[in-house]
C-alpha cells in the first residue's frame, strides 16, 4: 500500500516537472507558433482566392414510379446517383461551355464542378469554384438549365417515335374527313349521299381512335418520365472559399504549437544528464546532502574564505551540516569526495568543504590523492614539491609533510612529485598507514580523488575511509555514468553518504525550469552578490573543477 503512494506521488512530480518544463520554454513555444502562423498567413495571402457557389436541385420522380415500399426509396436514391453522374458528362459541359463562351476544355470544366447527394432525399448539391466570382455563379446556374432540357430530351426519346406516327396518321385521316365532309355537302342524289356520309362517319371513328391512342402516349409519357426542379438559385459569392487566411494561419499556429511543445518534451525525455535532487533520489537511491548554486570568484580564491556571508557559503555550511549528521551511529572523521567524470567541480566541493569545516575550530586536514592532475595546492596557493609520493618512498612520519594554510586549523597534504602507479599505491598498506598517521592529528580528513569512471583510484580508497560523497553537475553528468559510479563503489563495500549537486545555474535554459523551489535563494543571491553586500561590478572567473 505504501508502495502504491509512493508511485502516484512520482508520477504527480513527473506532470509538475512537465509542467514546469513548458511553463519554462513558453516563450520559445509562443515564438515558434506565432512564426509558423505568420509564415502560413503571408503564404495564403499570395495564393489566388477561389470562390465557390452552391445551388441546390430536387428531382420530381415520374408518379408510375413513386410507391412506398423500400425498393422505391432504393430506386430514387439510385436515380439521384445517376443523375449526378450524367451532369458531369461532355454532352452537357460542352452546352455550357457553348452557351456562356467559356474558353476552357470540357475537362477542366469538371473539375471545377462538384455534384453530390443530400442522403435521405431526392436532393442534389451542386457547387462550383472558380477565381471569378460572378463565373462560379453562372455555371452553376447555366448546368442546372442545360441539364434540365437534355434530360427531358433524353427520356421523351422514347415516346417520339409514337408520337410522330400517331400524328402522320391523325393528319392523313383529318384530310380524308374533310375531303369526305366536301362531298357530303355538295352532293344532292340521296344514295349517293348515304355512301358520302357512311365513309365520313367511318373516318371520323378512326380519327377519334388515332386520336384517344395519341392522348394514350402523351399521358404514359407524362407518367414516366421524371424532371429536376431548381430548389435555390446559386448567389455570387463575396468570400473566397480558400484559402482560408484565418483557418490556415490558426492550424499553422497550432501545429507549432504541438511541435514545439512535443519536440522540448521529447529532449527532456531522451535527455541522459541528471537534473533535479528527484531524479538522484530515484535513479541513484542516495539522498542529496547540499546544492551549491553557480557562482564566481577570482581564479585561485575560494568563495567560502573570499565570501563568508554569502549564500553559497551558507550552501556549503549545510553541506557540512549533513555530512556530520550523515550518521550518529558512524561518524564520519575520514570523507573522500569524487565525480563520475572530469570538470563536475568535485575539487572546488572539497575545498570550500574543508574551509567551512576549519571555520568551527576543528583541526582539518584535506589530502590530495589525485595523483594524475593534482590542482588543490593551486587553490590553496601552495607548492608541490612535497607530499604524499614522497611518503610512499619512506617509512618516516609526516615530518611536516601537510602545509599550513592561511585558513586557520587547515592543513594540506599535497601530492607531491607524480608517481607512474598512482593506482598501487593508493591501494596498498602504506596508503592506510599513512591516512592513519594524518587521522592522528586532525579531526577531519578529507580526501581528493581522481574522477571514478576515469580511473580505479577513488575505487581502492573509498573502502578505508568513513565515507564518501559524490559530486553531480546538473545538466552535465549523464544518469548512465552516476549509476555505473555507485555501483562501483559498492561493489567495494564503500560507505557512500549522497550527493553534491554542484554548479547549478537557475538562470540557465538548459535546466533551471527543474528549481522553481530555489527561487527564494536565487533572488537573495541576485540581491546581495556573493558577499552579504549589494553586487558590484568586478571581473570574476568561474569555479567549476
Amino acid at each position: 500500500m505504501q508502495s502504491n503512494s509512493f508511485e502516484s506521488v512520482e508520477d504527480g512530480l513527473d506532470i509538475r516537472e512537465y509542467l514546469s518544463l513548458l511553463w519554462h520554454w513558453a516563450w520559445l513555444i509562443v515564438l515558434v507558433a506565432l512564426v509558423a502562423g505568420a509564415g502560413a498567413f503571408m503564404y495564403s495571402s499570395r495564393l489566388t482566392p477561389y470562390y465557390k457557389a452552391a445551388t441546390t436541385i430536387m428531382i420530381n420522380e415520374a408518379p408510375a414510379t413513386q410507391t412506398t415500399d423500400l425498393t422505391s426509396l432504393a430506386l430514387s436514391e439510385r436515380l439521384a446517383s445517376t443523375y449526378a453522374e450524367l451532369m458531369l458528362k461532355q454532352p452537357v459541359l460542352e452546352d455550357v461551355i457553348n452557351k456562356l463562351g467559356l474558353n476552357v476544355s470540357s475537362g477542366e470544366l469538371k473539375q471545377m464542378i462538384t455534384v453530390s447527394g443530400i442522403k435521405n432525399t431526392q436532393l442534389l448539391l451542386i457547387s462550383v469554384e472558380s477565381t471569378d466570382p460572378v463565373l462560379s455563379a453562372a455555371i452553376a446556374n447555366t448546368l442546372v438549365q442545360e441539364f434540365s432540357v437534355q434530360i427531358q430530351e433524353i427520356q421523351s426519346a422514347r415516346f417520339s417515335q409514337s408520337k410522330e406516327t400517331l400524328e402522320a396518321q391523325l393528319a392523313d385521316i383529318e384530310s380524308q374527313v374533310t375531303y369526305y365532309a366536301e362531298q357530303s355537302a355538295s352532293v344532292t342524289d340521296p344514295a349517293e349521299k348515304e355512301a358520302v356520309d357512311s365513309k365520313l362517319a367511318q373516318y371520323r371513328e378512326i380519327y377519334a381512335g388515332l386520336l384517344q391512342s395519341y392522348e394514350q402516349v402523351r399521358l404514359s409519357e407524362a407518367e414516366v418520365v421524371s424532371s429536376i426542379v431548381q430548389v435555390e438559385e446559386a448567389t455570387v459569392p463575396t468570400v473566397p472559399v480558400r484559402p482560408d487566411i484565418l483557418k490556415t494561419t490558426l492550424m499553422a499556429a497550432m501545429i507549432g504549437l504541438v511541435l514545439s511543445a512535443g519536440g522540448i518534451i521529447a529532449r527532456e525525455v531522451l535527455e541522459d544528464t541528471i537534473q533535479t535532487p528527484e531524479e538522484v533520489v530515484r535513479l541513484l537511491d542516495l539522498p542529496v546532502l547540499g546544492v551549491i548554486n553557480h557562482y564566481s570568484v577570482p581564479e585561485g580564491e575560494l568563495i567560502t574564505n573570499l565570501h563568508p556571508r554569502s549564500p553559497t557559503t551558507e550552501a556549503f555550511r549545510t553541506l557540512r551540516t549533513n555530512v556530520t549528521f550523515a550518521s550518529l551511529d558512524r561518524p564520519v572523521n575520514t570523507l573522500l569526495v569524487t565525480s563520475s567524470e572530469p570538470g563536475e567541480g568535485k575539487t572546488s566541493v572539497i575545498s570550500n568543504l574543508a574551509v567551512v569545516m576549519a571555520q568551527t575550530g576543528r583541526q582539518v586536514a584535506l589530502l590530495d590523492c589525485d595523483l594524475r592532475h593534482p590542482t588543490v595546492h593551486k587553490r590553496f596557493g601552495l607548492q608541490n614539491t612535497d607530499g604524499i609520493s614522497h611518503l610512499f618512498q619512506t617509512e618516516q612520519h609526516l615530518n611536516g609533510s601537510c602545509q599550513k594554510t592561511k585558513i586557520e586549523n587547515l592543513s594540506i597534504l599535497t601530492t607531491g612529485p607524480l608517481p607512474p602507479n598512482p593506482a598501487e599505491l593508493l591501494g596498498s598498506r602504506r596508503m592506510e598507514t599513512i591516512l592513519g598517521m594524518v587521522r592522528e592529528n586532525a579531526d577531519f580528513v578529507l580526501i581528493d580523488t581522481p574522477p571514478t569512471l576515469a580511473v580505479t583510484d577513488a575505487t581502492v580508497l573509498a573502502p578505508i575511509v568513513d565515507g564518501v560523497i559524490l559530486v553531480v553537475y546538473p545538466g552535465e553528468t549523464h544518469a548512465s555514468s552516476a549509476r555505473h559510479m555507485v555501483e562501483q563503489l559498492r561493489r567495494v563495500n564503500a560507505r557512500v553518504l549522497g550527493v553534491v549537486l554542484n554548479n547549478l545555474n537557475m538562470r540557465s535554459g538548459r535546466y533551471g525550469y527543474h528549481y522553481h523551489y530555489y527561487r527564494s535563494y536565487s533572488a537573495y543571491q541576485d540581491y546581495y552578490g556573493s558577499s552579504g553586500k549589494k553586487r558590484s561590478r568586478s571581473k570574476v572567473t568561474s569555479e567549476v573543477e
